[in-house]
């Protein structure tokens, strides 16, 4: 769910309305940080470059453990707002991640160091969009009326990809801040992960940004930014963002299937798979879950089914991807003795799920995407740092595996979470490294799944309605 405060946040930072710029970010009133942000001409090989600075400074709660990062970016772009060079850098929990990025008329070249880990990756640019750096401004520019879309992509250096974003001018609107009630012109931002309102006043000042969990980025002076966050305590983001359904489910590890019906959100992304099958029903969604579970796959002729066969079928998942360096030797050695003399999926991704669950512990306090080297070297971290490590190691194993991102029921609610799923020859099965019994459950709700690039794009669902259509024991029959 971290991963989804920071595109809230670097979505704000990249909208620059001034030469110098304050957002105080709050909820419930509560401070959480702030977002400061200086443009000015950069002249730089001959040719009149706009340079933005932006600073993020975020102080919140996870989990129950406090969560501090700090987000600092430069973007340089022509007179059209077509970016050419950028640079970000985020630090948390001990943490760092630098991405420099080269723009060309065909392509981004990224070098991203992870906390010393150091990789490349090259992005063709789309055909059907331009790439600019503040989506906001450049709608502006075009004048367009009430009414008008526009779609753009924007860098989003956390997965090093190209997000497709669409702006609305929705037109005249009402903004309130802090009790008081101001005219203002609504413009929303949408990409795949949030939808944010941006109000602006007819001189075309920045008014107010509404984000997803109650989150508003407000206006403010230098001093009131950097003022330290009241005595209140830190908001648990965990908290803020979980969907409590109408009714408990009970103990998931019990149940055989759930039906659920999602209501205010889209899942139009959303797997539909053994796992899963989502249905549109009105203006709702309607989920039924019923999880695969592992057993030790044979052909028609009763032979089990091999690592290697499996592998053959899904060759792509096996191969390493940003993130996951499942060639590396030292991956390589530690995977083939983990797995020992398995030789099917079964076997040898419980063995690989039983090592990461036993060998890491849990710290919220880093808000890092991390390479599986650095998860490795540290044993800590959040849900994706678990299912990062899991999917790297099974890969290295010859397990075909993808990250699985999504809601799971804890708790008395759904929280945002990650985990892996391995394809035993005939169908993909889960496994959650968080869980001592390592078994996903109908209580694991999927909303995207592959490598870096795609489990970690999936939609919030904000204040989205959950209701419990029905659940079913295992062994109590139809």
């Amino acid at each position: 769910m971290r991963r989804l405060f920071l595109v809230l946040l670097w979505l704000a930072a990249s909208l620059a309305f001034a030469n110098e710029t304050f957002l105080g970010l709050y909820v419930r009133g509560s401070k959480l940080g702030y977002v400061s942000n200086i443009v000015r001409p950069d002249p730089a090989q001959g040719s009149k470059l706009t340079r933005s600075d932006t600073k993020t400074v975020i102080g919140a709660g996870l989990l129950g453990q406090s969560l501090q990062m700090e987000m600092q970016s430069s973007t340089w772009t022509n007179s059209s707002g077509s970016p050419q060079r950028m640079t970000f850098s985020i630090k948390s929990g001990g943490r760092s991640q630098l991405i420099k990025a080269s723009f060309s008329p065909t392509e981004v070249r990224l070098t991203i160091d992870n906390s010393g880990t150091v990789t490349e990756k090259t992005l063709a640019v789309p055909k059907d969009g331009r790439i600019v750096d503040d989506a906001v401004n450049v709608l502006l520019q075009e004048n367009v009326r009430a009414g008008a879309l526009k779609s753009f992509y924007v860098l989003d250096p956390m997965t090093a990809t190209l997000v497709k974003t669409t702006t609305k001018l929705v037109g005249k609107s009402k903004a309130l801040v802090r009790g008081i009630s101001f005219d203002a012109t609504l413009i929303e931002v949408a990409e795949p992960r949030v939808t944010m309102k941006v109000y602006m006043s007819a001189k075309g000042d920045l008014i107010k940004i509404d984000g997803p969990m109650g989150i508003e980025m407000i206006p403010v002076t230098k001093e009131e930014a950097l003022k330290p966050s009241g005595s209140g305590g830190f908001q648990d983001l965990a908290v803020l963002s979980r969907l409590k359904p109408d009714r408990p489910l009970g103990n998931v590890d019990e149940l055989e299937r759930v039906k659920l019906r999602i209501t205010g959100a889209s899942l139009t992304a959303a797997p539909i798979d053994a796992h899963q099958q989502v249905q549109k029903s009105g203006s709702s969604w309607v989920l039924t879950i019923q999880p695969v579970e592992p057993v030790e796959r044979r052909h028609a002729s009763g032979e089990l089914r091999t690592l290697a066969q499996a592998a053959a079928a899904k060759p792509e998942w096996v191969k390493p991807t940003m993130n996951i360096p499942a060639d590396s030797q030292e991956f390589r050695e530690l995977a083939a003795s983990i797995i020992g003399d398995s030789a099917t999926v079964a076997s040898a991704s419980e063995k690989v799920r039983e090592f990461v669950t036993g060998c890491m512990k849990p710290n919220a306090g880093i808000g890092v995407l991390r390479d599986a080297s650095e998860v490795l070297r540290t044993k800590e971290g959040v849900c994706r740092d678990y299912a990062i490590l899991t999917a790297t190691l099974m890969r290295a194993a010859n397990v075909p595996a993808r990250l699985v991102s999504g809601l799971v029921y804890q708790d008395g609610a759904f929280y945002y979470h990650a985990w892996v799923e391995a394809f035993d020859g005939e169908r993909w099965v889960g496994y959650d490294s968080t869980r001592p019994n390592g078994r996903v459950t109908a209580g694991h709700v999927k909303l995207a799944q592959g490598s870096v690039e795609e489990a970690f794009l999936f939609t919030f669902l904000g204040d989205a309605k959950v209701e419990v259509l029905e659940t079913k024991k295992k062994g109590s029959g139809d």
